[in-house]
């Protein structure tokens, strides 16, 4: 299966300091031409039965012609699933009804409303609650996902009893990459307590009578041989809000230049590019292979394509943050412009 990944808007409702998106004032929506185009293309490549949208943002929901988009892939015979902060979902639900999405996962920021809501707002914990509700009531297989920093450290047990105590198909946890809201705040745990939380959420997962399935998400340290991410098994693509082709949807937008996109699907069709992105990415996995084991930061492999591609140097602003050695001693950035690219693309990666 291919995820080909969307998103389908760069707005959001609410402001976490985690996001990993800087800006989400921006009213910026992707065209549902742009999509379908982009499907259509990875359907000639991958085959009919073998494509599914993943639609992210921002917050995807807010997007004007949201159930224009939904119904036409559902028309093309593509499943959708999509991410949300589930605050819009008793609004969603008309379109929902009318063009089923194959699963939802709904973003926690703690596992209990003092701790949620102090991120996110006042009532948003209930939200999240309502969204899953709704979801389960019509059957729509419904996930959560809990990013794990200093503020929440202390709930992973918790959240994975809250994922199964209303009926979660799945519980995801996330050891995010650090961001300057995060660095600003101190609230990204050291690189020093992350295999304690592998280990927990592992531990959880191994539990008998679990009827969630627990999934810790790719970006953790291996404990062994490490395995690739869907992006490198060639398993998922990533199209960014302004219909740019990056190399992967953790480094999109990430960090101070735009080495990670290979082309704008605005001017050039993404059948036309594929064997480009592919070029890319083996460029890619060579150059953020594991090198080191003295080096602390050796063994996080979503920090390591960070680092290869020259998106960490802004944590040199920000002495107090445990991620801030990673900015130093770093390799030569992948340069995607030797790959002969259209020339936007270029132009982007000679302004980063």
């Amino acid at each position: 299966m291919m995820y080909v990944g969307f998103a389908l808007t760069e707005h959001c409702n609410l402001r976490c300091p985690h996001c990993i998106r800087d800006d989400v004032t921006t009213v910026r929506n992707l065209p549902p031409e742009l999509v379908f185009r982009t499907v259509d293309d990875a359907l000639g490549i991958f085959g009919a039965g073998n494509v599914t949208a993943s639609l992210t943002g921002g917050e995807p929901t807010l997007h004007p012609q949201w159930d224009g988009i939904t119904a036409g892939l559902l028309a093309r015979g593509v499943p959708y699933r999509f991410v949300t902060n589930g605050w819009h979902m008793r609004r969603m639900m008309p379109s929902l009804d009318r063009h089923p999405p194959e699963a939802v996962r709904v973003s926690l920021s703690g596992a209990t409303e003092e701790v949620h809501d102090e991120e996110r707002g006042r009532g948003s914990f209930k939200r999240v609650l309502q969204a899953v509700a709704l979801l389960t009531s019509r059957r729509i297989p419904a996930a959560l996902s809990i990013v794990i920093d200093r503020r929440d450290r202390h709930q992973v047990r918790r959240a994975a009893d809250l994922a199964e105590a209303l009926g979660c198909t799945r519980m995801h946890f996330i050891l995010p990459q650090p961001v300057p809201g995060s660095a600003a705040r101190d609230s990204d745990l050291p690189p020093s307590e992350w295999p304690a939380v592998r280990d927990e959420v592992f531990a959880l997962k191994a539990e008998p009578g679990r009827r969630t399935f627990i999934q810790l998400d790719y970006g953790h340290p291996y404990d062994g041989p490490e395995h690739p991410c869907e992006t490198f098994s060639g398993q998922r693509v990533y199209v960014d809000a302004r219909g740019r082709l990056s190399l992967c949807c953790q480094l999109s937008e990430y960090g101070e230049n735009d080495r990670d996109v290979v082309a704008d699907l605005n001017e050039v069709r993404f059948a036309d590019v594929w064997p480009r992105y592919q070029q890319g990415l083996r460029a890619l996995a060579r150059q953020s292979a594991p090198r080191d084991p003295s080096d602390p930061f050796d063994a996080f492999p979503c920090m390591r394509c960070a680092r290869s591609l020259d998106k960490t140097g802004w944590l040199r602003d920000y002495p107090g943050t445990p991620w801030h050695g990673i900015a130093d001693g770093q390799p030569a950035p992948v340069r995607l412009v030797s790959l002969g690219y259209p020339a936007r693309a270029r132009a982007l990666a000679a302004a980063g």
